[in-house]
């Protein structure tokens, strides 16, 4: 009874700042290479590493992602974007400063829909969107520190909600719904175990109605389970801290995964200790009316939306469109067969069934994507329509979706070169049936009086007669037709 109690008597209030790589090929300010994997300090220029008299230059692509991005968020996008330094001094950030928006950034008070648990959607408001330069990476070996600038001026995109999550659980739907959003974007591949996606959370708890309490920042979490936990942690902490009379500090925390605790790194700055002021060396960005018609003309449909259609346009079932939705690819590919032939109104419910069960197993295994496969959407819509057209049956299908993953060879060339479509024709099956029924007068007459069960015994007779490739749905037809016309039938 103490915890429910504890529990009613605080409010949770959650923040989250969330950063993703921008998918460019240079870097934001100058033409370095945008490239995860390189060796250390190979894709640096006096640019990025901040050497004296140098002149950034704004990366246009950049720009138009960050836009697409404010858009989706439904963001009021600010007449000028202005860049300004950010001033901190710390060994991965060369120039002592960082090229970012403070003021007038793209995009400001937007909002996300999340989805909920129980199915219901709730609108997170959205701050800002700002575009801004990432800074180097320092590896620590033993008693050294090493720094590596290739990530120094990588576009970095960060998005500021308002407090208004409540859990560690729906912190953890909030980013994986964003990392859904923004590859469907296909502005970032959002990696989050290569850093190009990672979050601070902020939290804070107050007695209800009293607004915000004091906050923590959980910083850098680079897995949405571990945002989770570390805000669970935290939420836990200003709890007991608070309960025993004690004063929250807001300060900077790192969640150690081995202890699954949060540690204090460092008391949290205010944006004054910043001293932001503009870059003298970006005017201000002015966007014209026709770039902005072209990236909203760009932007696609995003998964919750698609979702819901699937599910009113193809009657397929919520967790199927769910599947299905859950990378642009799949859904895209699903679309493609699906229109392969519209005329046939059952193909939808089949070839979700297929993709999220056969199809899915096989890419789990090989580790790859839908796109990344030598499986086409013409390719599986052939293997359908060979099984619907009786030429091959389901099991000889499941087959050769799998010899077409391993060998790269469209469908029919696979059941004709390995002679899967000679099965025996109906006459022939018929002749089969009625040769193991009147075999097995005593199975044929219980099934007769309903223990229905027993024509699995007649259906495996006749698959092992046929090596198995009789089509089932056949099979079962004509033993049905012989059993009850009984045993005079010829």
């Amino acid at each position: 009874m103490k915890n429910s109690k504890t529990k009613a008597k605080y409010q949770t209030f959650i923040g989250l700042e969330v950063h993703i790589h921008l998918i460019t090929e240079s870097k934001v300010f100058c033409g370095c290479r945008n490239v995860f994997g390189s060796e250390p300090n190979t894709n640096v220029c006096p640019v990025c590493m901040g050497y004296p008299g140098v002149l950034p230059s704004l990366n246009e692509e950049a720009v138009k992602k960050a836009y697409q991005v404010a858009m989706a968020l439904n963001c009021h996008l600010n007449e000028k974007a202005v860049f300004e330094r950010k001033n901190y001094f710390y060994p991965d950030m060369p120039k002592n400063y960082q090229i970012s928006q403070f003021e007038f950034p793209f995009g400001v008070d937007g909002y996300f829909d999340l989805e909920l648990a129980d199915g219901s959607t709730r609108k997170i408001r959205i701050h800002d969107v700002h575009l801004e330069e990432d800074a180097g990476k320092m590896i620590h070996e033993g008693s050294q520190s090493k720094l590596d600038y290739n990530r120094a001026g990588t576009p970095l995109l960060e998005i500021v909600t308002e407090p208004d999550l409540v859990t560690g659980e729906e912190a953890e739907a909030f980013v994986q719904q964003f990392r859904q959003m923004v590859r469907y974007l296909g502005v970032t591949d959002g990696n989050m175990e290569e850093g190009s996606l990672r979050c601070d959370a902020n939290v804070s708890i107050n007695e209800f109605g009293k607004g915000l309490g004091t906050k923590t920042e959980c910083k850098n979490l680079n897995s949405s389970r571990f945002i989770k936990k570390a805000l669970e942690y935290e939420i836990k902490r200003h709890t007991k801290v608070i309960n025993s009379g004690d004063t929250i500090i807001q300060e900077t925390r790192l969640w150690d995964e081995s202890s699954s605790k949060t540690s204090s790194m460092r008391t949290k700055e205010s944006s004054n200790d910043y001293r932001y002021f503009p870059e003298p060396d970006l005017p201000p960005y002015w966007p014209e009316t026709k770039f902005l018609a072209d990236i909203k003309e760009s932007l696609v449909e995003l998964p919750g939306i698609r979702k819901n259609r699937f599910i009113d346009e193809y009657g397929i079932n919520q967790q199927q469109a769910l599947f299905l939705t859950s990378e642009k690819s799949m859904a895209d590919f699903f679309e493609t067969v699906v229109e392969g032939d519209i005329e046939d109104k059952s193909l939808p419910g089949t070839v979700a069934s297929w993709l999220s069960g056969n199809v899915q197993k096989i890419l789990n295994n090989s580790g790859q994507g839908i796109e990344e496969s030598s499986l086409s959407p013409r390719r599986l819509l052939s293997i359908l329509n060979m099984i619907k057209k009786d030429k091959i049956s389901t099991g000889i299908g499941k087959k050769v979706l799998g010899l077409v993953f391993e060998a790269d060879k469209d469908p029919e060339d696979i059941v004709k070169n390995m002679g899967l479509d000679e099965g025996p024709d109906e006459s022939e099956i018929f002749r089969i049936v009625s040769d193991i029924v009147d075999a097995n007068p005593k199975v044929a007459e219980a099934i007769r009086d309903g223990a229905d069960k027993q024509i699995g015994f007649f259906m495996g007779q006749v698959m092992k007669a046929t090596s198995g490739k009789a089509n089932p749905g056949k099979i079962q037809k004509l033993l049905r037709e012989k059993i009850l016309t009984g045993p005079e039938k010829n």
